[in-house]
């Protein structure tokens, strides 16, 4: 989607600074299917601020220049709902440096492999607590900063909000689970046929 949807779509959950929007793409529930850089988020936030379709007001900080906080309003929720309704998805692709190497193992030392693959593994460690806590931190989000235009709304209400977050999170898990079970139970066969094949080569 683009930057302009994907500001729209943050904001549905309540006000945020464009710095807490660039965080919910690189630490929050985002994080793991989408991208969007403050080079973009900025001037995404001024252009639909010039287009009626967020607010924002300017917050004092000490020592800091003021910090600009942005809500919807309700044109904005509205071309954020059509936009939903309109998108076709493209489609998803995966990219791992480790899986791409570990395509080539015949061509690679068995105890590089084998380190390749508990690289992978701990990554997938460190994606299953990444998706707790981008759940926790969604969770407290909307308890503090969903705003009054929202509230009263139970279409965007915490616990609407919340469904589709808690399915893909519960996805994320899965797939992460089933990774590492994977790895457990077919590391040792994959790396002894590795090591049979060495064997033979003359």
């Amino acid at each position: 989607m683009d930057i302009r949807s994907l500001c729209l779509g943050a904001l549905m959950a309540g006000d945020a600074s464009g710095y807490e929007i660039r965080k919910m793409f690189e630490e929050g529930v985002f994080s793991f299917f989408q991208m969007a850089s403050l080079g973009s988020i900025y001037p995404a936030l001024t252009k639909l601020s010039q287009e009626g379709l967020v607010t924002f007001t300017e917050q004092e900080q000490e020592n800091r220049p003021d910090k600009k906080v942005y809500r919807l309003t309700p044109e904005g929720r509205r071309t954020f709902l059509r936009t939903l309704f309109q998108t076709r998805p493209g489609e998803d692709r995966y990219r791992s440096d480790i899986l791409f190497l570990l395509s080539f193992a015949h061509e690679l030392p068995v105890e590089l492999c084998e380190a390749l693959i508990d690289e992978y593994a701990a990554r997938q460690e460190v994606m299953l607590d990444r998706i707790t806590e981008a759940d926790g931190q969604f969770n407290k989000d909307t308890d503090t900063n969903t705003n009054t235009d929202t509230k009263t709304d139970p279409d965007t209400s915490k616990s609407a909000c919340q469904a589709g977050c808690d399915f893909i999170g519960g996805l994320g898990e899965a797939v992460c689970r089933a990774t590492l079970d994977f790895i457990s139970k077919n590391k040792k066969p994959f790396l002894a046929e590795l090591r049979k094949r060495r064997s033979r080569q003359p």
